[in-house]
């Protein structure tokens, strides 16, 4: 097994697994593959990206170096209205030259927090939707990614700066990382953004990584709840694939102030008034390029590894036991390809008639979007009802404006093939915006009976039956009856003679072997 790589000088070349030096870790992966397999794209023309990611030395490989890495860029205006989104490569030049667009004319500029392999078969500056599905599709190229928190609470700036003390001193004082690989910006609205370096907590790259990132979050904040911090919360709703946020030093126009960086010294210090004086102008990076870290930290990487592991175990088994049963299953382990009807669910049905509040009606709007596809509803009826109810839960929103917000999310459902309707998935988002629905009665999905799930142990396939389900008060009874079978002193005496404390006299005061009776 070889890799084709590039270094900084742009020589090519293959270089063996086994014969890794540290210095790939600045170079650029271009394929993964046999000898002659690697051997064969040292000609002239585009170098095709492939990685599946078997050997923990390429995975380490695999941070590369940002002159061989791939962001999404967006500009927005000042009326909230995005651009087309932009794929391009991740270089200092390249964001300069975005930048220098937005002081041209006047818009606001975004990007992936997210950092990608070049896509396959094409480079350069490319539109987004050109290369989605090589990303979010079938066997999609891994990405990149720190782990990254959205700290909101509902506008209260006072109470975001408290949960983002929080989170950086749980990082610099549990898990050793130094300021500049926790890295605090002020959003330039009501929120903080908190970055964690990926290298300090040993994050490799993965398809499914903005998944795991968003486990580990969530878990974290749960753990913090639970340890006495505030009990607030962060937004849910960020870890998409990509995630768009507004680069450093970018004006929000509705605040007219910048996204500003934050040392941990004003983090701690500062009151939220004083740190909106100090996003009324740009500050610049208070981190020079060289000094985040450049290996892992073993107690961060050690925290990152247990709390994957604890994240991943659900859905690996969730998608095993799929596997075996025959049942599709989406990326994130929900199954897919429930319907048996185009009848409108109880759960979506529940959810169309009622407004929803901010910070959840991005999930319900993918709920819809996923019942739309797989009821294989046109694209014109789906981009219809999904607009209405888009611009009755978004009054912020313009009717033009909740029509394009429609039309990407049905756009982004409808050409990936992972994407389907699930019952579990609909309904958590139903329980999200205060719902308890009754499906006890509902028709359009497959019935949940008591299909046979053989047993992952092959061995013991055959000598599985299936149970019969009885009502909770008959299993009471069942109980109750049981207990009540034979006198309840004769049984306690029975359970002590057998653990050996009845039977014999003590000796002595000293005596601990038994209790004379």
């Amino acid at each position: 097994m070889a890799i084709l790589i590039q270094d900084a000088r742009g020589d090519t070349k293959v270089e063996k697994i086994a014969e890794i030096r540290p210095s790939i870790r600045t170079a650029a992966i271009l394929a993964i593959g046999s000898d002659a397999g690697c051997a064969s794209h040292l000609g002239p023309g585009p170098l095709p990206y492939r990685s599946h990611l078997d050997l923990p030395q390429v995975r380490s490989a695999m941070i590369l170096s940002p002159s061989n890495t791939y962001r999404c860029f967006a500009l927005m205006d000042r009326r909230g209205r995005w651009r087309s989104w932009r794929f391009g490569p991740a270089t200092a030049a390249e964001q300069q030259g975005w930048i220098a667009e937005t002081a041209r004319t006047g818009n606001v500029l975004f990007a992936s927090v997210q950092t990608f392999p070049p896509p396959r078969n094409v480079a350069g500056r490319l539109r987004w939707r050109q290369v989605r599905e090589q990303y979010r599709g079938e066997d999609p190229l891994p990405h990149l990614a720190p782990l990254y928190f959205d700290v909101d609470c509902g506008g209260d700036l006072d109470k975001a700066l408290l949960w983002a003390r929080s989170l950086v001193e749980f990082f610099t004082a549990q898990l050793a990382l130094a300021p500049p690989a926790v890295r605090v910006w002020f959003s330039g609205s009501k929120g903080v953004h908190v970055l964690v370096d990926p290298t300090a907590l040993g994050i490799e790259p993965g398809a499914m990584l903005t998944t795991d990132i968003k486990a580990v979050a969530l878990g974290l904040v749960r753990h913090l709840a639970a340890m006495g911090s505030p009990d607030l919360t962060i937004d849910s709703a960020v870890y998409s694939l990509p995630r768009m946020l507004r680069v450093a030093d970018q004006l929000n126009p509705r605040s007219g102030l910048f996204k500003v960086e934050l040392s941990h010294g004003e983090l701690f210090e500062c009151s939220a008034g004083q740190i909106v004086h100090l996003a009324a102008a740009p500050r610049g990076s208070l981190w020079t390029p060289d000094e985040p870290p450049v290996a892992p930290i073993g107690t961060a990487a050690r925290w990152w590894s247990a709390e994957l592991d604890r994240a991943r175990h659900p859905r690996e088994f969730h998608r095993k036991t799929a596997e075996v049963a025959g049942v599709r299953v989406r990326p994130d382990g929900f199954t897919v390809d429930e319907l048996v009807t185009v009848d409108m669910p109880s759960c979506i049905r529940a959810m169309a008639g009622r407004c929803v509040p901010a910070g959840t009606r991005n999930r319900c709007e993918l709920q819809f979007a996923c019942w739309m596809k797989s009821a294989k509803l046109p694209r014109a009826k789906a981009d219809g009802l999904l607009s209405r109810w888009t611009q009755r839960n978004r009054p912020e929103l313009s009717s033009e404006n909740a029509g394009r917000k429609a039309e990407s999310i049905l756009e982004s459902v409808y050409a990936n093939s992972s994407y389907g309707f699930s019952c579990v998935a609909a309904l958590a988002a139903g329980r999200s915006v205060g719902l308890h629905i009754d499906c006890t009665n509902c028709q359009a999905v497959r019935p949940k009976t008591l299909k046979r799930v053989f047993s992952l142990r092959t061995a013991h396939n055959v000598q599985w039956v299936a149970p019969h389900r009885i009502p909770l008060e008959e299993g009471r009874g069942r109980i109750a009856a049981a207990i009540l079978a034979e006198p309840i002193e004769a049984k306690i005496e029975a359970e002590l003679r057998n653990a050996g404390l009845i039977g014999r006299e003590c000796s002595s005061p000293g005596d601990a072997g038994g209790i004379g009776i």
